[in-house]
């Protein structure tokens, strides 16, 4: 069957659109069966078996190859790294975060902001059907096909890990949510959950400066920092505080 023809949403111009995937399927490998299945729960709770994650007609295949150069990054620098407990990380819960070592952090933010944005630009990939980033949507369509990771602190973002019972991480993946309440009183955030992790992003260029500080010395060291703990709890205990602290150490 031919594929359809219409405008991408990445790059405007009209052309063959591929099936693209919100989340890469490397993010749903840890969640399948050993018959290649998973359960996906749909808007009215309704359970049902699936092959494949969820995927829209919205990129065109020069677009498709240019976000998998940022999806060949992330998957070998974490999907293939982060283990199914914390026996070979750093530290082990009940620790508030983990250092994991990033080589090339600037394809490593530009893969989670193309996760976000289409996420953002889907129509049916996100918990409520009036999430929107307004003008930011182009402003990261051009970074992302810039290859560029804008500023320190532009639209950053924090990950929490999500951890069962035994503290092992969990593969779950969850569409694009916008959070609740603000973060510093201030800055609206979103939420995406996908390889083992609740990622919260900042619709701010500039963000803070306190994030400036932090993803200069990530950039420098070649490292991101995961919390073992939920978001909110990182906002209550203030661990965002001990964070930039180590980062001017």
């Amino acid at each position: 069957m031919p594929a359809p023809v219409g405008k991408c949403k990445l790059c405007q111009r009209h052309k063959p659109l591929c099936r693209s995937h919100i989340v890469p399927e490397f993010a749903y490998k840890p969640i399948k069966n050993p018959n290649n299945q998973m359960l996906a729960v749909g808007r009215r709770g309704r359970v049902r078996t699936i092959q494949t994650g969820h995927f829209e007609h919205l990129l065109c295949r020069d677009c498709e190859n240019l976000l998998s150069r940022y999806e060949s990054n992330f998957k070998n620098a974490w999907m293939d790294t982060i283990p199914s407990s914390f026996e070979n990380t750093v530290t082990t819960p009940p620790c508030d975060a983990i250092s994991v070592d990033v080589p090339d952090y600037s394809s490593f933010k530009l893969f989670h902001l193309s996760v976000l944005w289409r996420a953002a630009v889907s129509s049916r990939f996100k918990a409520g059907g009036d999430i929107s980033l307004g003008p930011y949507e182009r402003i990261l369509a051009e970074m992302i096909l810039g290859r560029d990771p804008g500023q320190l602190g532009d639209f950053p973002f924090l990950a929490s890990l999500n951890l069962d019972k035994q503290q092992r991480p969990l593969p779950t993946v969850a569409p694009l949510s916008k959070g609740k309440g603000r973060f510093k009183g201030r800055y609206h955030y979103y939420t995406m959950t996908y390889a083992f992790c609740d990622w919260n992003f900042f619709i701010a260029r500039p963000g803070p400066k306190c994030f400036r500080d932090v993803e200069k010395r990530w950039r420098e060291q070649g490292l991101f920092v995961v919390f073992a703990v939920p978001f909110e709890r990182i906002k209550s205990l203030n661990l965002w505080s001990k964070v930039i602290r180590g980062s001017r150490e």
